[in-house]
């Protein structure tokens, strides 16, 4: 046995070095530069033009509440609806909370163990094994014991606080991925919104555009009773109708069909929303001006790049770990605790001895492994480099989900013009084309052409306005805003101390 003096001096040693906390191994985290252009680049989309309805302002910080300006009481509702009860965002936050959980289960290893127990058992030793290990051969008795055991891990190089900081980064990267449920679920009921909205506008023109083309019949079918139009006009005439009644039952269709999307994201049954939803309204008037802001603020609007760079954060932080695991492990513990036969010895004066306890350090190495830890560096290695990869590819694909959808909103700002134009012409049209078949000037195949053209310009400037709002709603998640807002019931708390992980 040592002496005392170098068993203290040993202790002492060991505690000095627990005390200093020693260092954390491995690469400390920076945020990787990634290079952004200093502003957005299609001019036709940056630049406000005649032929544009809306333009957009680099300058101005975007929206975080874009729908709000929309100005549709009815949207506004289902958003809030939306957020609160959706399926797919709710088990977003119950995974967030899972990650704040595990966070503080990494963080609890940087503090003691303490455990108490308590054993009630009776021996009886064998003869054929000398009494061992249960006492004295052929002889029974109780035993009584009440102890409590404390260990505590050194974190001498860090590999702890190493796991505590990847546990962390990787709850924040979960925090942002339920931002990006969130921006994704406000997008897809405005687009549903505003397609409800525009087949209802084309149910309703094509149910006056069929109304149009029966009067139409109706004077063909006079003339043929008057001697001055032929059969074959009458059954030309007759099928313009019945090609248009055709297209309404697909767009009926498709309103029923849309409604029970949103429903869907509301977390409802399929015909809940229906009483509420059939009565027609108009598109959302779109704002005049869209703030863009500058694409250097992509990196921080953006719920996926922030996940991703969250997530690099996390891999580099478990390089460390397994860093950590090359040196000794340090353990502070002991044991202590009573022993007797009788329960009213257990604290008795009268029997001291009853007493026990084991405490002192220990320290394992493991010196060989077969390359076991040395792959697991080599592995977190791979790790990061391909977390570096995902978060410059998110960054890079930001900037192209905002030029893209720039792009798109300008050109069909400029069709859905000139297809206004189209209707406006196509209108005044059929009104002449109207009197002068009246008064036999023209045929009715004029007439019937000019129906047709109009219909069709009538259709199509519908879907054009559905596609500027669809791109203006892609352009507002594009940049980023409305996942800041924490769902109805959620946590909305920012990571707390022990949930980062500092101790």
């Amino acid at each position: 046995m040592w002496p005392r003096a170098m068993q203290e001096s040993s202790v002492a040693a060991f505690v000095a070095i627990a005390l200093s906390g020693g260092c954390a191994v491995g690469p400390n985290y920076h945020r990787p530069t990634v290079e952004t252009p200093s502003r957005y680049g299609d001019p036709a989309a940056t630049q406000p033009a005649s032929t544009q309805v809306s333009a957009v302002e680099a300058g101005e910080t975007p929206w975080v509440d874009w729908w709000a300006k929309l100005n549709d009481v009815e949207l506004d509702s289902l958003v809030t609806r939306a957020v609160a009860a959706n399926h797919e965002l709710r088990e977003a936050t119950a995974r967030v909370a899972d990650a704040r959980a595990a966070t503080r289960v990494a963080n609890s290893r940087l503090y003691p163990s303490i455990d108490i127990g308590a054993v009630m058992a009776g021996t009886r030793g064998s003869a054929a094994g000398f009494g061992f290990p249960y006492g004295a051969p052929g002889i029974a008795e109780s035993v009584y014991q009440i102890g409590f055991d404390a260990s505590y891990e050194v974190d001498v190089f860090g590999g702890i606080r190493r796991s505590v900081e990847a546990a962390g980064a990787s709850a924040e990267a979960v925090e942002y991925d339920r931002g990006v449920v969130q921006l994704t679920l406000l997008g897809e009921v405005a687009h549903s919104y505003v397609l409800l909205r525009t087949l209802q506008r084309r149910l309703n023109i094509a149910r006056q555009n069929l109304d149009d083309q029966r009067r139409t019949l109706d004077v063909v079918q006079r003339r043929l009773h008057n001697g001055v139009a032929a059969t074959f006009d009458v059954v030309r005439a007759r099928a313009e109708v019945e090609a248009t009644e055709a297209n309404i039952p697909p767009l009926e269709a498709g309103i029923r069909q849309t409604i029970y999307a949103l429903s869907l994201l509301l977390g409802k049954a399929p015909l809940d929303l229906v009483s509420e939803l059939s009565t027609d309204a108009p598109l959302p008037k779109l704002p005049k001006l869209i703030p863009i802001g500058l694409p250097s603020e992509l990196l921080r609007r953006r719920p996926d790049v922030m996940s991703a760079e969250r997530s690099l954060a996390a891999a580099t932080a478990l390089q460390g770990v397994a860093v950590a695991d090359l040196f000794p492990h340090l353990i502070l513990g002991g044991t202590a605790g009573v022993q007797s036969t009788r329960t009213d010895d257990l604290f008795s004066q009268h029997n001291p001895s009853s007493g026990y306890y084991l405490a002192g350090p220990s320290a394992n190495w493991t010196l060989f492994d077969g390359g076991r830890r040395l792959a697991n560096i080599d592995r977190s290695k791979a790790v990061i480099e391909a977390a570096t990869a995902h978060y410059e590819e998110a960054v890079l694909g930001a900037l192209r989900d905002v030029e893209s959808s720039l792009t798109a909103l300008s050109h069909d700002q400029a069709r859905r013009d000139t297809l206004a134009a189209v209707v406006a012409d196509a209108q005044e049209a059929v009104r002449i084309a109207r009197n002068e078949y009246s008064n036999g000037l023209v045929d009715l195949l004029d007439v019937l052409e000019v129906q047709r053209t109009l219909y069709g310009a009538q259709d199509a400037q519908a879907q054009a306005d559905l596609a500027v709002s669809t791109d203006m709603i892609g352009l507002f998640k594009a940049l980023g805003g409305g996942w800041e807002t924490p769902p109805t019931g959620a946590p909305s708390r920012p990571l707390a101390a022990a949930d980062r992980g500092t101790p």
